[in-house]
Parts: C-alpha cells; structure tokens; sequence
C-alpha cells in the first residue's frame, strides 16, 4: 500500500446567502449574509496514525471531514487540501479513500451480509467468489458473525443494533482497502 499524507493549510470554509442556490456567491453579498464555519485550519495526518479531531458541538467538525472526503457541493472553500504535498485530485483521491458519514446510510431490508458484498461486488474488480471471501472475513473482524444474515432494519423496527449498523456502514468503506478512511462520530452508537 502506498503510504499517504493528507493536509490543509489556511483551509476555511463560508456559506454565503441564506439559500443554497445563492452558496458560491460568496463575496459579492454583505458580511452579515456570510457564515464562517472554518477559519485557518491546518492539520496533517498520515497513513497507519489514528488522527483525531475533536471540539464541541458546532466546531465545524464534520464540515472538515466533508471537505477532506470532497463530499462539498456548496459555499466557498479557501486555502490547501493536499494529498503527498499535491493538490487533492478528487476523482484519485476517492478510489483509494473512504467516507464514513455521521448518519448510517443502509438499505433496511438488506441483511448484513447482503449490504456488505454489494458494496464488495461494486467497488471490487472481483468476482462474486472473492468478493464473497472478502465479506466473510471483514464481517469476522467487524465482530458481526452473529448478525451476517439479519436485516439491517431501521428506526424502531427489528433489526440489528445501532452500534452493529455503525460497524456495518465502516465495513461498507474498508470492504475496498481504502488507504485512506474517514469517520465522522466513529464511536456514535457502538454497543
């Protein structure tokens, strides 16, 4: 695996107008319309190190993480996301990275074991032997045996507990060996 370093220098962020479609207006309103939600921020991580980021509610948190997962659609980013001293190449950046979002996005009605080889089959260049080998395994380090073949479910439906649905939305992101993963609340909801 190729060992990465992932950085920002003088990275902000601002939502400008009162309504996304008037987000990369960004300058051309008054102040009082703008909204800093990042100022200055530099950081670095790299790959086989756990970096944290920590501060209360509000702090602009899962917004970094966004911006470092290219997931930002709207408002204006300023300042540096490098990838190895490079600018961030979105498209590059994505194959060998993995976003975990705050809220678990699953199919309810899919199983464990389900969610996990679709996830397998469409980011692998396998086929459905391997794929199937990969899921076995990553479901065995997830401690997720004795759910593989229960439904996902949701809210107060029957299904798999919060904290297993968490480690299944983390494995829907290291079923493709991602050099790169990140969590946003990883510990949210872990049993």
């Amino acid at each position: 695996k190729i060992l990465y370093r992932l950085e920002t220098k003088n990275l902000s962020y601002r939502l400008c107008g009162n309504s996304p479609k008037f987000s990369n207006l960004c300058g051309l309103l008054n102040d009082k319309e703008e909204k800093v939600i990042l100022k200055d921020v530099s950081c670095d991580a790299r790959s086989a190190e756990i970096t944290a980021i920590a501060g209360p509610s509000g702090a602009g948190k899962t917004t970094l993480l966004e911006i470092l997962a290219g997931k930002v659609s709207q408002g204006k980013v300023s300042g540096q996301v490098l990838v190895n001293g490079r600018p961030m190449d979105g498209p590059e950046y994505r194959r060998v990275s993995g976003f975990v979002p705050q809220e678990d996005a699953l199919f309810p009605f899919l199983t464990v074991q389900e969610t996990l080889t679709y996830s397998a089959l469409l980011r692998l260049k396998t086929n459905r032997k391997e794929a199937a080998a990969k899921v076995k395994r990553l479901i065995q380090e997830l401690g997720l045996e004795h759910v593989a073949d229960s439904r996902i479910g949701e809210g107060s439906r029957s299904g798999i507990s919060g904290g297993e649905r968490r480690r299944v939305s983390i494995g829907v992101e290291l079923v493709h060996d991602p050099n790169v993963i990140l969590i946003d609340e990883p510990t949210s909801g872990l049993d």
